[in-house]
């Protein structure tokens, strides 16, 4: 494990998601301190599926969210999308800010190509 590499962490029910690239972007509440080209570690239900790099970061409100940006999280719309975000976080408004994290996970290999 690479000290002091951020992670992604989701409840378990997405790994499998994740593992075949359904689910590519993630949606986290307030302004999260991730960057473009950043490494970090993958986790699903506790456990580290891997490593990703992320690929673009974005601040929206949450009118300004897509169907095709609940896509990206692997959900058939932003309706679907809106009851699991509202699962996790309790209630929200159109004006609440979101930072959209779009990952591309890195197979069995950590940033410097050596096999984890």
């Amino acid at each position: 494990m690479v000290v002091g590499m951020k992670s992604l962490n989701f409840k378990k029910k997405y790994r499998e998601s994740i593992e075949r690239g359904e689910k590519i972007a993630t949606l986290r509440m307030g302004i999260k301190n991730f960057r473009e080209d950043e490494m970090v570690r993958v986790v699903a239900g506790g456990k580290e599926i891997g490593r990703a790099r992320i690929v673009k970061v974005r601040n929206l409100k949450w009118n300004e969210i897509s169907n095709e940006d609940a896509m990206l999280e692997g959900m058939k719309d932003k309706g679907e999308l809106e009851k699991e975000l509202k699962n996790i976080y309790g209630k929200f408004d159109n004006d609440e800010v979101f930072t959209q994290i779009v990952f591309t996970m890195m197979g069995d290999k950590d940033d410097r190509g050596k096999k984890v």
